[in-house]
């Protein structure tokens, strides 16, 4: 058997193999005899018939198949021990070529990812931690007030801060795919008049639409243009162009209570203000520490991207993506929509979807690759009693969020596998990326800590 190989540019190779005709005689021979034993031939025992009769019962292309199958089953593991690959899945064939002799049979083997990193221990960033000012606890406070306020009915004009009841109803300017003119059907909506400084990118159904309730009374109808903006944050509405109806039904005025210390103790186990403001200040630097750790872990990954060469194949991003729209289903399935429906309620292919979400799954993926590479090289382990005490903890996290039919699922031998894969690798990425903050404020002698974060709620795959 002779073996040449081409490396090609999305890092799989190319083999062209040589196979010898008694080689192939001897697995048309093991093909018709392997046949034999499944179909019946009036007058032999199975196995027995001769290769003449066989052949001429299920036909010349039934052994040919069979035989491809055997000397492929043959030659396949032999190619990748001569030829020392690692490769990340199996290979397909792509073309035979009968009319060579010997033979020629080509077939695409994707290779496992490689990672060549960059001098990551010379990166150095400085750290900053973000305080806790009276502005953000305010802001806490402020939106506390907003979610305990009272509201009013009132006999006058909508102005900032009111709640506007409204009918609202869409129609395309064109049609849809399935025909479907009709936007948003007519409905009852609650909206909160918002005040002119208020970022407004994601307001529903469109940025700065609540003001334009400003000035209307009871009974007031109103019909308007919008194009949703190209980088809209609704994405599935880009570039639509609509009419829109309302109706106003109510006008009712928030009234905000009082900062007081009964407003703190109608929140909880606070006493007066000052408990109330203390355990704010103590949830946002908390929170913040969390933001100002993740953002500048994010910078240090990026930096080792930038200067590392990373190499894999396009089974293993499409096998990614897969995961990731897997990882999907839970968050859908919690707003009653199954995997179908949420294409449809978007007008897109599974295709589309899968090339939407390509780019981040991606990025997530590099960042993973160059991340277990650094704990490779940093010899990053986690014991097995710590795996199972994590494993453990996960789980108990997941009952008190899951029902018993969930949990039984996730209890399931395969996918207590994953649980266990998952969390092995969570840690050894939460372990190294402790590593690599340590060398990038000068630490370098210091170890990561083997500790177990505190615990966190389950959610879906971030981007």
């Amino acid at each position: 058997m002779k073996i040449s190989q081409e490396t090609l540019a999305d890092h799989q190779i190319r083999f062209t193999v040589e196979v010898e005709k008694q080689t192939l005689e001897s697995a048309r021979q093991k093909a018709a005899r392997k046949i034999a034993q499944r179909v019946k031939i009036p007058g032999f025992r199975p196995g027995k018939a001769p290769f003449s009769v066989i052949e001429k019962q299920v036909g010349h292309a039934a052994i040919k198949d069979e035989a491809l199958d055997i000397v492929l089953d043959e030659m396949y593991p032999r190619v990748i021990e001569e030829t020392g690959i690692k490769p990340y899945g199996p290979g397909t064939l792509e073309k035979v070529h009968e009319d060579k002799d010997p033979q020629l049979f080509e077939f695409r083997v994707p290779l496992s990812p490689e990672v060549k990193l960059g001098d990551y221990k010379s990166i150095r960033l400085p750290y900053e931690d973000k305080p806790v000012t009276e502005a953000d606890i305010e802001t806490v406070l402020n939106n506390l007030r907003d979610q305990h306020a009272v509201l009013a009915p009132v006999k006058r004009a909508a102005q900032e801060g009111d709640i506007v009841y409204i009918l609202l109803s869409a129609e395309r300017k064109e049609p849809a795919k399935d025909g479907n003119q009709v936007l948003l059907p007519e409905r009852r909506y609650p909206v909160v008049v918002e005040k002119a400084d208020v970022d407004s990118k994601t307001e529903w159904p469109f940025p700065g639409f609540s003001r334009l309730l400003i000035g209307l009374n009871l009974g007031d109808e109103r019909t308007f243009p919008h194009t949703y903006s190209t980088d809209s944050e609704y994405e599935d509405l880009r570039g639509e162009e609509a009419t829109f109806k309302l109706k106003v039904e109510e006008v009712k005025d928030r009234q905000l209570p009082e900062l007081n210390d009964a407003f703190a103790q109608s929140l909880g186990n606070y006493q007066t203000m000052a408990d109330l403001r203390a355990e704010i200040e103590k949830q946002l630097a908390e929170n913040f520490a969390r933001q100002q750790e993740d953002e500048y872990e994010s910078r240090i990954v990026e930096k080792i991207i930038e200067t590392s060469e990373i190499k894999f194949p396009p089974q293993m991003l499409h096998h990614e993506i897969h995961h990731y729209i897997e990882d999907m289903e839970p968050d859908l399935a919690s707003r009653g929509l199954d995997l179908e429906t949420y294409l449809k309620s978007r007008q897109i292919t599974m295709d589309q979807l899968e090339e939407e979400v390509s780019p981040r799954v991606e990025e997530r993926m590099r960042k993973s690759l160059v991340l277990m590479e650094v704990s490779r090289q940093e010899k990053v382990e986690v014991a097995e009693n710590e795996v199972e005490g994590l494993v453990q903890a996960r789980i108990t996290r997941l009952q008190t969020a899951l029902s018993a039919e969930d949990m039984r699922k996730v209890l399931a031998k395969d996918n207590v596998q994953n649980l266990v894969s998952r969390t092995l690798t969570e840690e050894v990425l939460r372990r190294t990326l402790a590593r690599l903050r340590a060398i990038a404020q000068e630490k370098a002698d210091t170890e990561a800590s083997p500790v177990a974060e505190p615990e966190q709620k389950e959610s879906k795959k971030s981007d």
